[in-house]
Parts: C-alpha cells; structure tokens; sequence
C-alpha cells in the first residue's frame, strides 16, 4: 500500500516562498507577468513626446504620481531607470529611454500607463508636427510630415511598384506585403530587409510625389 503523500505547513510556507511573484501593472488591470508587446505609439508623434517627456529632468517622480497622474510605484521605478544607479539625472550612468517597449519594460507599467502619458503630453502640446523632427530609423532622419507621406506610400503603392519602379531589394517588398497595414516609421524599419537603403528610397520618392502635388 503507498504511503499517502504528507506536506507539512513549513513545506507549503516553503514552496509559496519561492513561487514566482505576480505583478500587477499600474491600473490594476495589466498582468507585468505577461509577455511585452511593443506599444502601438512606438515610432509615432505621440512616442516620441513620450520619450522626451520622460528623459526631460523636469520630469519628476511627483510629477509622473501626481500631475499625469500614474500608480507612485510606476513613477518611482521608471526615474530611477532613467536616472541610474546615483539617482541623479545628467550623469555618467543615467539609462535614458530610447523606446516605448524599454518604457513598458520596466515594473508597474503597463499599457494603460503609457496612454496616461500620451494624454498628458498630448494636453501640454509636446507632440511633434509637421516638420517637427520625428526620428532616425536605421540611420534615417524622418519629419512627421515625411513620415506620413513615406507610410502612406508603402500602404497604397503596388507590389510592381516598389519593386520596378523604386528597385526595392524584393525580399523588402515581400515583408512590406506581408506586413498588411503599417502604422509607425518604427514598424517600417523593423521589417526584415528594410534598412537604411530602402527607407531613404521610400523617404526620397514619397517627399518627390507631395512637392509634385503641391506644386
């Protein structure tokens, strides 16, 4: 006869002490156990002001909990990521934000806290416009409105087109296919075989075709 299976209060103390710890986001309502996905604004207007936002030494942990406002935990872990391990911003060893999905990396913020600050930073004006500087992508340097144009170009244009006419690389005009609908200069050049060569042709013939328009 097999024994039956003894687990004394000490052995479940024990087994709970090291169970993985669940958290939970700032809302409440986003799982930080659950795998990252990239934020849907990387690479857009309202990223970028994100970005700036956060990296700015205005940018306080009393301004991230109260102003925004955003769980205090949240607050408090993403200066301390961004100032280092002196806490001190504009040092040697400060981690500044180069990306929302870094931004969504760190403990206590999820989602949600992301939108909260795209709203806050959207009410003070800060996102980029026009010929407002958006980024570099793969060494790149894209304005809002280059941007738009370069999407709107690779979301509309034909396969014969990108590949004939623009001479793309043909395994950059299959992940631009594959793709579907591309919604950030960030998704763009993330693809495979889309780098610095076929983002300035898209870049060049995009700017080419709205100065042909307006004029």
């Amino acid at each position: 006869m097999v024994a039956p299976l003894r687990i004394s209060v000490v052995g479940l103390f024990a087994l709970s002490a090291c169970a993985p710890e669940v958290e939970w986001a700032s809302t409440g309502d986003d799982l930080a156990a659950q795998p990252k996905s990239v934020s849907s604004h990387e690479g857009t207007p309202e990223g970028v002001a994100v970005l700036d936002f956060l990296n700015a030494e205005s940018t306080t942990v009393d301004v991230l909990d109260y102003d925004v406002p955003m769980d205090a935990r949240a607050a408090g872990n993403l200066i301390g990521h961004r100032n280092g391990g002196d806490d001190l911003w504009g040092t040697t060893d400060d981690d500044v934000f180069g990306s929302l999905d870094e931004v969504d990396s760190v403990r206590w913020v999820g989602p949600k806290t992301i939108e909260r600050m795209v709203d806050y930073v959207s009410s003070l004006g800060m996102v980029p416009s026009g010929s407002d500087e958006l980024g570099t992508f793969d060494g790149v340097t894209f304005t809002v409105d280059e941007a738009e144009a370069t999407l709107d170009l690779v979301n509309t244009a034909s396969l014969d087109y990108l590949d004939y006419d623009l001479g793309l690389d043909i395994r950059a005009v299959n992940s631009i296919d594959e793709a579907g609908d591309i919604d950030s200069l960030a998704t763009l050049a993330g693809l495979y075989y889309v780098g610095k060569t076929a983002l300035t042709t898209l870049k060049e013939d995009a700017r080419w075709d709205n100065d042909t328009i307006a004029n």
